[in-house]
């Protein structure tokens, strides 16, 4: 993720905690930047509104932001823009200064240097953390970069056929033009946009069918009957049968034919071979594990129901067998909102009654046909390998993490692990344990600087003062209180300052610091609450953290790296050079290559969406091989089970078309019917993951080349 994507999170996760919140939305009409570094040019259109929205056009800007190498400078423009036109801006970008134009005026200026960035030119994009609701239409029609030295691209964004019934739900597809040879040092921009009002979608609707698929859409095999369920059903049992789960592995993932066996310990656990690391089954046999997130999900994901129950043309009835498939509140947010689960009738029409066991009991048919080792995050199938995720919900909070300096505290954080461990501390199936997940569990530099600023007598606030006096300041807490702003002679008076200012470099100092205690105690307690299983860390997501040191901290502290990683392959160098700092395996928890279709299904364009169900399948297998040949990493999880819902999966409630993510990360639709093309590929892909692992090992043990 982008660092301007890392910080709308971080800035809608404070706004929630607060009890306000921000409606974003925003379209890069031309971008080539890198925000971290301060490089590189964007312009785009912005918009806020306070609460849930919607933006409305009075309050949209054209901004046009220049990177010089040290830090970013804008030029904005509030024109009075008007419904059911076109707009041409452009942008001059150079080292001695930057020129806005909006349809042939000047309406802006940079009195700034300009630092080029290597890399693509990103038009027609349309962040998912800046896609809220507004009251007007916008649709980019074109956009041209070019370099005085002749260098140009360019691209043409012609309107989508689909009804605008699946375009409110699908968005645009984003324009990734390459940019060949050196960055230039000044370039011309142009770009032209459409506005238009926003459609009164309740005269629009219904936008979802009874079987949960958009409405206004057409494609072969799309479900119009309950009839065509029989069929579905028949040809899935033929497939299971002629796809019969492999033989040569044990019920853990482990491969029986690999040439050589370890250790059977009863429990997964990893151990190194020459080159390559290896998980090894609780039977001792070498695996490359490959598993699904989120089975078999009966009744999840939902989506919000509340105050839009008009884009459904069915929903279930509340009570009686289907009462499973409604929810409230799912996320948290104290907001009464009811959600619905839209495949979950569609179990029920297939499987009757007994829908949600059944539901299951086909998953794990499905997994082992598939060639899978098992399940992974957020569940799994009865009876497969997974690997569970521990919470922390009831245990206090300072800031955004439980202080672990605190005895209190800790005894209760102990107590909760305790308790989620406890009733599978002996099962072979847990192929290891996390905690939290991916930025939740970054310690970051506001709630560092708000602990210490803050005033208080926590104990993590005296802990961290005292560690900033002894390493930064050389223990001379005269020294520090100067540099903070205060007078003091010891740490103690330090500490009782009502209003210290650290520097930033002292913040970082004691955010790392915390941040490696914290994830020092939770490493610890959960291996002396269960020695046996693994420690798989937090799913750490490379690039969505405060900087690298986040990876270090986080690979101190586990058995088994666990990270995410949604990306077009499965390394690139900047990751590659991370996995390469560790000296222990590393196991990926989330990767996916959703299926946009052209938009013409209604499901999100995702960062790396992939054509269709083929492209995903294709895309899978190459992810797959990299991973299974990289010497660290011993595993990876498909994310996930079941397409999300068309009109997203929340939080939100209102009359937005949709609420959070809506994509077809499944291999399986809302229909229950596997995608044949993505499986076929992911089943071969599985079938030979352990025997291309094994080939690089032998590759590099004739080279002699390391991890």
């Amino acid at each position: 993720m982008d660092r301007p994507l890392r910080l709308m999170l971080l800035v809608s996760l404070l706004s929630l905690a607060c009890g306000a919140r921000a409606a974003d939305n925003r379209l890069y009409l031309a971008a080539q930047y890198d925000w971290g570094a301060h490089r590189g040019f964007y312009v785009d259109v912005e918009n806020s509104a306070p609460g849930d929205g919607p933006c409305r056009l009075a309050t949209m800007r054209l901004i046009l932001g220049v990177g010089d190498g040290k830090g970013w400078r804008f030029a904005e423009a509030r024109p009075r823009w008007r419904t059911g036109r076109a707009y041409s801006v452009r942008a001059v970008v150079a080292s001695g200064g930057s020129t806005l134009w909006l349809d042939g005026r000047v309406v802006g200026r940079v009195q700034a240097g300009f630092a080029p960035r290597p890399g693509p030119v990103v038009a027609a994009d349309v962040p998912g953390w800046a896609s809220a609701r507004t009251t007007y239409l916008l649709r980019q029609t074109g956009a041209r970069v070019a370099s005085p030295d002749g260098r140009f691209v360019s691209g043409r964004l012609p309107a989508s056929a689909a009804p605008i019934q699946v375009r409110l739900m699908a968005g645009t597809r984003r324009l990734e033009m390459p940019w060949h040879g050196a960055p230039a040092s000044r370039l011309d921009v142009r770009v032209a946009f459409r506005v238009d009002a926003y459609p009164d979608v309740k005269r629009l609707a219904p936008f979802v069918d009874r079987y949960g698929q958009a409405a206004h859409a057409e494609w072969p095999g799309k479900v119009r009957k309950d009839a065509d369920f029989g069929r579905a059903a028949d040809e899935e049992a033929g497939r299971l049968r002629a796809w019969p789960p492999p033989t040569s592995r044990d019920r853990f993932g482990g491969s029986t034919d690999a040439g050589w066996r370890s250790r059977a310990t009863g429990f997964y656990r990893v151990e190194r071979r020459g080159a390559m690391w290896w998980l090894i089954s609780p039977e001792g046999n070498p695996c490359f594990y490959t598993g699904v997130c989120s089975a078999p999900g009966a009744a999840w994901p939902q989506t919000p129901v509340t105050g839009r129950e008009f884009l459904f043309a069915w929903l279930p009835p509340r009570s009686g067998v289907m009462a499973p498939a409604w929810g409230r509140d799912p996320w948290g947010t104290g907001e009464p909102t009811a959600y619905a689960s839209p495949h979950a009738p569609n179990l029920y029409r297939r499987y009757g009654d007994s829908w949600v066991e059944a539901s299951g009991a086909i998953a794990s048919r499905r997994l082992a046909s598939w060639a899978f080792s098992g399940g992974g995050k957020w569940g799994a199938p009865e009876g497969m390998p997974c690997t569970p995720v521990l919470g922390r919900g009831g245990v206090p909070i300072l800031g955004r993490h439980p202080d672990v300096f605190d005895p209190a505290v800790r005894a209760t954080f102990r107590e909760s692990l305790r308790k989620q461990i406890e009733p599978r501390r002996r099962d072979p199936l847990v192929v290891g344990w996390s905690l939290g997940n991916e930025f939740d569990e970054i310690v970051t530099a506001d709630e560092t600087r708000a602990i210490v600023e803050g005033g208080g007598a926590a104990p993590a606030r005296h802990a961290l003062i005292a560690h900033a006096v002894e390493t930064i300041h050389g223990g001379d807490a005269s020294k520090a209180a100067r540099a903070w702003g205060v007078q003091a002679t010891d740490t103690t008076a330090l500490a009782r300052a009502a209003s210290v200012k650290p520097p930033a470099a002292d913040v970082e100092a004691m955010r790392r610091f915390f941040a490696d205690a914290y994830y020092a105690f939770i490493y610890r307690t959960v291996k002396s609450l269960d020695p046996d299983h693994l420690y798989l860390g937090f799913w750490i997501v490379p690039g969505w953290w405060e900087n690298e040191e986040d990876w270090r901290l986080a690979a101190r502290h586990c058995d088994v790296v666990g990270y995410d990683r949604y990306a077009e392959g499965f390394a690139d160098a900047s990751f590659a050079q991370l996995l390469g700092e560790l000296d222990k395996p590393a196991f990926c928890g989330e990767f996916s290559y959703p299926a946009w279709y052209g938009g013409q299904r209604g499901y999100g364009l995702y960062g790396v969406s992939a054509e269709d169900e083929a492209d995903s399948g294709r895309r899978y297998a190459a992810y797959v091989r990299g991973a299974a040949e990289d010497a660290r990493c011993v595993g990876v999880l498909w994310f996930q089970y079941r397409d999300q819902p068309l009109t997203g999966r929340g939080p939100g409630h209102g009359e937005d078309v949709v609420y959070g993510e809506h994509y077809s990360f499944g291999v399986v639709d809302v229909t229950d019917r596997p995608k044949w093309p993505l499986v076929t590929a992911m089943r071969l892909a599985n079938l030979q993951a352990v025997r291309w692992r094994l080939d690089q090992s032998r590759r590099r043990e004739r080279t002699g080349t390391g991890p």
